[in-house]
């Protein structure tokens, strides 16, 4: 390739491959990035990458809601990738995993002037389908572990949910298939996701050595991680949703069970790394397989180990077993964040409260002079809840005091 031919590179995902991570890490980092050549859409008043590839594949919101911010976005995008003077664009949304052939011949003919590539992200399947249920859960689905598993493993269920989308979305060698309609196999980049207890960094050098840039460089931290909100929490959120029945939209939904619940989850409880059960190992280990098969045999350049693919059995919590302690736990760490967040909100839009009109600045003097007495002595009981001496002045005071109330009654 020139060093001066154009490059656009699409990270296609898959899903629960380590993306919502570098998205929050180039998002962050866009001005990092850009000191380095590489220019990642978005910010401010621009495309919205996950807008643009849904305008694409043509997916709007469920339930009917109407979303206007999505119609033209990709148009937006690939404008503003040809209009960019940056050598290197990035491109990286998960849901491209998802276009058909013809959708991906879209993309990749949007930028006829440039050198386009795709970036695959992978996971060992193992640690993919325990995740992608614990996302299903956050998604609003009612599935336990059994009905999940049962139903991605089950041959004849593949063309309804939960199999249907989850083999959408991770079924490697398709999702290539569809690719290389469109690319020659050496322009499809492989990355594969470190093995669990790898430094997060790890997925970031692999990526970056691919589209060209020094992730050391990248010195601004991302605000928010997708992370697991455990065994008890998961379960917590999977019965909330058989409670709400699917009443709300999803935008509402997202804003309190996503960006709310979970996260008050995710920070108050304890990580717990959720497993594979050994009983689910055996057909995992045989469906992984024979993608890592067919990646092999494809001469796809591989940045990282192919072996990491391959599902193993390892130490943790199976997704189904919280006890009735952790449950209780979890639910009351979910109800305290969410009372506090609603207080909160609320006191931040409430209007300030008004006394009655017109009254005298004498009337308003002797007010604040009674409301100053009070608060002198708030502060007087709240420092003998505190501290003994002063807790025995205040009842000395107290018992003074019952005294006069009694001189004062007998006249």
């Amino acid at each position: 390739m020139n060093s001066t031919e154009r490059r656009v590179y699409l990270h296609i995902g898959l899903h629960k491959t380590g993306t919502t991570y570098l998205q929050n890490v180039f998002r962050a980092n866009r001005e990092g990035l850009r000191e380095q050549g590489i220019y990642f859409p978005g910010g401010s008043g621009t495309a919205v990458q996950r807008f643009a590839v849904w305008d694409l594949i043509g997916r709007r919101p469920p339930k009917g809601e109407r979303d206007d911010r999505i119609a033209g976005q990709w148009k937006a995008l690939v404008a503003a990738v040809r209009e960019t003077d940056a050598m290197t664009s990035l491109v990286s949304e998960e849901c491209l995993s998802l276009a058909t052939v013809r959708q991906v011949n879209t993309a990749v003919r949007a930028f006829p002037e440039a050198d386009v590539h795709a970036v695959v992200t992978a996971r060992d399947l193992g640690r993919v389908l325990v995740s992608a249920w614990q996302e299903e859960v956050k998604n609003e689905q009612t599935w336990t572990w059994a009905e999940f598993s049962a139903g991605v493993r089950d041959p004849k269920a593949q063309a309804v949910n939960p199999a249907r989308g989850f083999w959408m979305r991770q079924d490697l060698t398709a999702i290539l298939e569809a690719w290389q309609a469109s690319l020659p196999a050496e322009k499809i980049h492989i990355v594969t996701v470190p093995g669990a207890g790898s430094p997060s960094s790890l997925l970031l050098d692999r990526f970056a050595s691919v589209v060209g840039f020094d992730a050391g460089k990248l010195d601004e931290d991302p605000p928010w991680t997708n992370e697991t909100v455990g065994v008890a929490g998961t379960e917590v959120i999977r019965r909330l949703n058989e409670r709400l029945g699917g009443r709300l939209t999803q935008r509402q939904y997202d804003r309190a069970m996503k960006l709310t619940i979970a996260r008050i989850l995710a920070v108050r409880t304890d990580p717990v790394r959720l497993t594979l059960p050994a009983e689910d190992f055996e057909w995992v280990h045989e469906r992984a397989q024979a993608m890592i098969d067919r990646v092999r045999a494809g001469a796809f350049p591989i940045v990282g180990d192919i072996d990491e693919l391959e599902p193993r059995l390892a130490e943790g919590r199976r997704p189904d077993d919280p006890s009735d302690a952790e449950l209780l736990e979890a639910a009351l760490t979910a109800l305290a964040g969410v009372s506090e967040r609603y207080a909160k909100e609320w006191w931040a839009r409430k209007r300030p409260d008004r006394g009655p009109a017109g009254e005298s600045a004498k009337v308003r003097a002797a007010s604040n002079a009674r409301a100053a007495v009070f608060r002198s002595q708030r502060a007087a009981v709240d420092l003998a809840d505190r501290n003994r001496v002063a807790g025995r002045a205040l009842g000395f005071y107290m018992r003074a005091r019952a005294s006069a109330r009694r001189r004062a009654a007998r006249g």
